[in-house]
Parts: structure tokens; C-alpha cells; sequence
């Protein structure tokens, strides 16, 4: 029987259902220094969940990570920030950054909105100017101060921001490919991120988005995805380690009810995953054996279209490479195979159903595959081996109507002990099944289970939707 979740997180889903929509509004401002915006300008601000095993950077636009690696200052305590340290105090960094990305149909455009597309750096998604506009803090931590009025985790952050701005808010220039300024969709976005320092729950880091049409055109065909740039090294060295990645998809994986646990069973948990291919286990100082990746959680609707596309950027477009599907390919902007740029290409990897194969199979993908197009041979080994990978976890459609607000929710976990072996990567490129027998998804899969646990408790009906799950 699947036990219940206590001290105070069990109820997680019901007590966002029952609080309604947090404004992002003045309960706990920060002071540190830096965090005041110039007036008009928005209140942009980076804090860090640390509470917890994952330490994990945070914005309130519409990001997670660090795209424009500031180091800081967290705006809360004025300290360095980590945009994914895991595990915590070990000096590696598993993330560069993520973003949320929403695309629809507006009218006759077909318009995508970015918290940052990790290429061309355009980033339009805005928080208000201070002090409407800076993040909250809560936590369960302690009654008697402030923010435990309505907290949920030990560390909540609340944020408010906005796809609104009719010009690049920020004066970055026009979109590269469809050579105009932003067309937004009309969005304000609540989200509302959760760490704890439990056992069970101090892998991961859990987030809410309330996405309300403010507009006046009903939004048809929305997809909705996370897009996460990894950059997994060892802080320690200064290397920026970029070109070595790897990412994959799992629908299921082990899992236990407990970490001592020997009752295992197969949890279908749909998690985009990405890590370092070999882990750096002979360098000490260097070693990155974990992995991290993106389980979503809660979406509007139980039947979706999802897709899993990952790519390599590169400036030279036969470098730049992504698989494509026979029957959903798409030629891209300027003659390469990977990254998406402008907001056709973009709506397109958001809605394509793919589900790539996993990049150390790069190479096994022949010329008379009928699934796949045959990827070109100059660069497939070193695809196979490691690049600086992106992944894009995307799902819809949806139709949100004026005024409408859809709910979003998922985890960003952490696998422990991934890698073991340290000539594992000798594997690759052509034989990929040895390399995977290699690889260690256990931690993983536990963390991924429950964060999903956490966030809807089985045996209770925290979504209120009639049902309680198996017990």
C-alpha cells in the first residue's frame, strides 16, 4: 500500500488548490543590496533554493539556472548563487539554465513567447517594476515570522511576470528570423517554486505556473515546454565544460518506497534526463557522476500530445544538429538540423509529437531507417559521444480563453551515483546498449517518484479530481 505523506507536505496539491492565486505582491520583500530596479525598468531578481540536497537558482522571468551567469548576488541574502549545485556543497554545477516556453495561435500569428531560447538570448518574459514586481519568500520554517503566512514548503518563492511588452523590453533588437520586435501573447504567469530538506524530498526542487490569458483573443493550439541548456563540470577547475553532455528520455524507471527498500516496482514517470558522459570519475577534483532532468507533473489535461527534442547548437550549420522524424521534419532557417530559431521554427518543436531517440544512439541510425533521417556522418561521432546538448519537454494543446488560467507543474530532480564505471564512454559511438547497461537510474528513479508523490499524495485526492490513486 502506497503510505501517505506527513509533515506538512502531503497536502501539497490540495493547499495550492484551496489558496488560490498568490499575487506577487509586497508580503516579504527582499533587501538585499541590487534588488531595487531603476523606475519603470522590471524588478528582475535571482534567488536559490538550498534548503534541500539540489541547490537551484530561480528568476522571476520566466528562467531557472543562471542564463546570463551573473554568479549573483542572490537577492534576498546578497551571497554568490549556484544556478544547480548538486549535491549540495560538492562545487559542481549540473545546469546553465532552463526556461519555460509557450507558443499559440493568436488571431491568424503564430506566436511563441520565451523566458530565454539559450541562442539568440532573447528573453521575453517580465516581472513588474519594484516593488510590485520582486520575488516573495515564504516557508513552513518558523510560525511566529512573517512569511509562514500561506507557505507550503521550507522555502517557497513566488514570482510574477508577464509576456506583454510590444518591443524587446530589454533592447536586445529585433527577432533575428522573423525580423520584427516580440508579438506577445498576452500572459500573466504566477510561479510559485518549493524546496525541502526531508530525505524523500531534498533531490528536487518542485514548480507551479498559473498561466492566465489577460488578453482579449481566445489562445488556440497552446504547447507549452521546458527548455534546459545543462553545461554539466566541476566548478572547482573553471572549465566550462559545455561540450561534453549527454540527454535521453525515460518513460519508466526502478523504483522503491524507500531508499532501503527491496519492494521495487516500474513507475512510469516520463523524465527528460542530460549529464556529463562519463562523469569525470578518474579526475577527483573534476568528477560529475550524477545527473539531473525534468519530470512534469501536473498539466491541464490527462491526454496530451508530448514531445522530447533535443539538439546541439553550433554557429556552423553542419554542426548544429537535431533528429528529425521522416514524417514530422521540418526544415530549419538557415540549412541546419538542430536548434530552432524564430517563432515558426520554435511552435513547430513544441507541437512535432517527436520523441527522440536518445543521443548515444546517434550513430546507430542508418541511411534506410524508415523512422529517423539519416543523420550526416562528419560530425555523428562526436554527437554521439557528448556535445553542448539541449532538450526541449514540450506537451498541448490547449485553448485558453480570455481571462482562463491553466495550470502547470513539474520537478527539476537529481539522480545520484549515475555514472560508475570510468571507461564507460569507450562504449560510444557504436555500441550504445553497453554504455546503458553502464549507467545508474536508481536514485533517479526514486526521486522522480517522489516528487510526483509529493505533489499529489497517493491514497488522497489532492487535485480533487474523484480520484485517490491505487493503493
Amino acid at each position: 500500500m502506497r503510505r501517505l505523506i506527513v509533515s506538512g507536505i502531503g497536502f501539497f496539491a490540495a493547499t495550492l488548490i484551496v489558496s488560490g492565486v498568490v499575487q506577487a505582491r509586497g508580503l516579504f520583500q527582499p533587501n538585499a543590496p541590487g534588488t531595487q530596479s531603476a523606475a519603470g525598468k522590471p524588478a528582475i531578481c535571482i534567488t536559490q533554493h538550498d534548503v534541500g540536497n539540489m541547490v537551484l537558482a530561480v528568476k522571476n522571468d520566466g528562467t531557472f539556472g543562471d542564463f546570463d551567469d551573473t554568479k549573483g548576488p542572490d537577492c534576498f541574502t546578497g551571497l554568490p548563487i549556484k544556478a544547480c549545485e548538486f549535491p549540495k556543497g560538492s562545487n559542481t554545477r549540473y545546469l546553465f539554465a532552463g526556461a519555460f516556453w509557450i507558443g499559440a495561435v493568436s488571431g491568424r500569428d503564430t506566436l511563441v513567447s520565451v523566458g530565454a531560447d539559450g541562442w539568440l538570448r532573447q528573453h521575453e518574459l517580465f516581472p513588474d517594476q519594484a516593488p510590485l514586481g520582486n520575488i516573495v519568500y515564504r516557508s513552513i520554517t518558523d510560525p511566529t515570522k512573517p512569511q509562514y503566512d500561506g507557505a507550503v514548503s521550507e522555502q517557497d518563492f513566488i514570482a510574477e511576470y508577464y509576456d506583454t511588452c510590444t518591443r524587446d523590453c530589454l533592447g536586445l533588437g529585433v527577432d533575428a528570423v522573423d525580423g520584427r520586435q516580440h508579438r506577445p501573447l498576452g500572459l500573466d504567469i504566477t510561479q510559485r517554486s518549493y524546496a525541502w530538506s526531508y530525505a524523500y524530498a531534498q533531490n528536487f526542487v518542485l514548480f507551479d505556473y498559473a498561466i492566465r490569458n489577460m488578453g482579449h483573443n481566445r489562445l488556440k493550439g497552446v504547447y507549452m515546454g521546458i527548455y534546459v541548456d545543462a553545461d554539466v563540470y566541476a566548478d572547482v577547475t573553471g572549465n566550462p565544460g559545455a561540450q561534453d553532455d549527454v540527454c535521453g528520455f525515460k518513460r519508466s524507471l526502478p523504483a522503491w518506497y524507500s531508499s532501503s527498500d527491496k519492494c521495487q516496482y516500474q513507475d512510469t514517470i516520463n523524465v527528460a534526463w542530460i549529464a556529463d558522459n562519463n562523469g569525470k570519475l578518474t579526475l577527483p577534483n573534476e568528477s560529475v557522476p550524477n545527473v539531473t532532468g525534468t519530470r512534469i507533473v501536473r498539466t491541464p489535461s490527462d491526454t496530451l500530445d508530448v514531445s522530447f527534442n533535443w539538439w546541439i547548437s553550433n554557429s556552423n550549420a553542419l554542426k548544429d544538429f537535431g533528429p528529425q522524424g521522416r514524417k514530422s521534419y521540418r526544415p530549419l532557417e538557415f540549412g541546419n538540423m538542430g536548434t530552432p530559431e524564430g517563432d515558426r521554427a520554435k511552435y513547430w518543436f513544441l507541437r512535432n509529437k517527436e520523441f527522440d531517440y536518445d543521443q548515444a544512439y546517434v550513430a546507430t541510425i542508418g541511411p534506410l531507417d524508415t523512422t529517423w533521417i539519416y543523420p550526416p556522418q562528419n560530425e555523428v561521432s562526436n554527437w554521439a559521444k557528448g556535445l553542448d546538448t539541449r532538450y526541449l519537454l514540450s506537451f498541448g494543446p490547449f485553448d485558453i480563453e480570455p481571462g482562463q488560467t491553466l495550470p502547470l507543474s513539474f520537478a527539476y530532480v537529481g539522480g545520484l551515483n549515475f555514472h560508475s564505471n570510468p571507461s564507460n564512454l569507450d562504449n560510444l559511438p557504436f555500441n550504445p546498449d553497453g554504455y546503458y547497461r553502464n549507467l545508474n537510474f536508481n536514485n533517479f528513479g526514486y526521486n522522480c517518484t517522489w516528487s510526483s508523490w509529493i505533489y499529489d499524495t497517493p491514497g488522497f485526492d489532492s487535485d480533487n479530481n474523484g480520484y485517490a490513486g491505487k493503493k
